[in-house]
């Protein structure tokens, strides 16, 4: 487990890191990549993949790429978020991988007995439609 506090990342999760980057062009690591522990990688990568933006800008982890400074609280939005409503699904799972899938927080949901009746998620930005397509859900953006 030492290894992971000190040997450089792998050319895989560098990769990795780069290619989830690019979801987010307005901002950018603070440190080189290649300067990254395998630990550093992969704390990163997990971040990323949940979406959890605040805590990599309050960690000053990724920086605005135009130079912004940030905020007190640490925490910029990159957009407006965009919330949905999600039902229609036959199984727990299909709205889990769909709300994974795009990177979405769970803001409410009503169930009856063990069923889910729906789900309201928000995302950083507007799903496009091939996206939508590929579940099998009633997806439905909810306006301001």
């Amino acid at each position: 487990m030492n290894s992971w506090k000190n040997e450089n990342s792998t050319k895989l999760q560098r990769l990795k890191i780069s290619d989830l980057l690019k979801q987010y062009g307005s901002y950018r690591l603070n440190h080189p990549i290649e300067g990254l522990t395998k630990g550093q990688a992969h704390y990163l990568i997990d971040a990323l993949l949940s979406g959890n933006l605040e805590k990599l800008i309050e960690k000053k982890v990724l920086l605005p790429v135009h130079g912004e400074t940030p905020p007190e609280s640490g925490f910029i939005a990159l957009s407006k978020p965009v919330k949905y409503r999600v039902s229609g699904g036959e199984h727990f799972f299909s709205y889990t991988d769909f709300r994974t899938a795009v990177s979405g927080r769970l803001l409410d949901y009503k169930t009856e007995g063990s069923e889910i009746l729906y789900q309201i998620i928000e995302v950083e930005k507007e799903i496009s439609p091939e996206v939508l397509k590929k579940y099998s859900l009633t997806i439905k953006k909810i306006e301001d």
